[in-house]
């Protein structure tokens, strides 16, 4: 059986060609034209045996011999095609179980690929809520530096306050000490006179000094302000990431569903591959078999 294969395959091969190639149209005409003389010839034939066309004994032997030929021929067509047909199946049941082997191992590797991706998108997830806790420690600090600013800010008021108050009683004191001042050059009263102008110099050192502390005052109320500001913005960059990690843990927690119905059809795939691979051999020894 394995000879008559190896010999005939060849010719099977060219058969198929002429079959199913360029020549198709053709061989379908060839295939017809021997039906019909092999039917015609052996309808004359019979006609002939059963003495309803009466033929002399010649030519009745003649139509015998041309109808077998016919007849043998249509056999050898047959027999070819099925030939043909037999080495087809066998190509197909080959290349069918050939895809099939690469459809198992294509399974396999979507299926080890979306093991690979479900870890990742576990280490997402996970990495998401991490981002998600620190984001939210940072929203807390940041409240709690808002908050300590506003309280900077309030001291900074109550301080400035304080201030406009001894610089109005330093003026106060100022007037009163020129007033005094006045009196003393006018009683002629030189001692009086040099304490006013002590009093008078500790006076502005006193201003100055109130001035400065303003001056620091709103110098801190600013950085109140910009450290409020830049609070308000982290705040703002902080809801932005919580967003951010939000939709990657969706993202994760989608992609994760996807993976297991990837997985599943992996799997699907690879139980079919495996039927169509138990399959075919057992058809391809069957046909060795016979």
């Amino acid at each position: 059986m394995v000879m008559a294969t190896f010999v005939l395959t060849p010719l099977a091969r060219r058969l198929e060609a002429v079959m199913f190639g360029r020549y198709e149209r053709e061989y379908r005409l060839f295939e017809q034209a021997v039906l019909v003389v092999a039917v015609g010839l052996a309808l004359a034939w019979g006609l002939a045996a059963f003495g309803v066309l009466p033929l002399g004994a010649g030519t009745e032997s003649m139509l015998a011999t041309a109808a077998s030929i016919a007849i043998s021929a249509f056999v050898v067509v047959g027999l070819l095609q099925f030939l043909v047909l037999a080495n087809v199946l066998e190509r197909t049941n080959e290349d069918v179980a050939t895809k099939a082997a690469e459809l198992e191992e294509a399974a396999e590797q979507l299926e080890t690929t979306a093991e690979e991706l479900e870890t990742t998108a576990d280490e997402v997830e996970n990495a998401a809520e991490t981002v998600d806790e620190a984001a939210e420690d940072v929203e807390q600090t940041a409240d709690e530096v808002e908050q300590t600013a506003d309280e900077v800010e309030q001291t900074a008021g109550e301080v400035e306050e304080t201030v406009d108050e001894v610089e109005q009683t330093a003026e106060e004191v100022e007037q009163t000490a020129d007033e005094v001042e006045q009196t003393a050059t006018e009683t002629g009263d030189e001692d009086a006179a040099e304490k006013v102008t002590e009093v008078k110099d500790k006076t502005t050192e006193v201003k100055d000094k109130t001035t400065e502390v303003k001056d620091k005052t709103t110098e801190v109320k600013d950085k109140a302000t910009e450290a409020k500001d830049k609070t308000t913005e982290v705040k703002d960059k902080t809801t932005e990431v919580k967003d951010k990690t939000s939709d990657a843990k969706q993202t994760a927690e989608s992609v994760t569903d996807e993976v297991e119905a990837a997985k599943e059809t992996a799997s699907e795939v690879e139980e079919t591959a495996s039927e169509v691979e138990e399959t075919v051999p057992a058809d391809n020894g069957d046909d060795d078999r016979d």
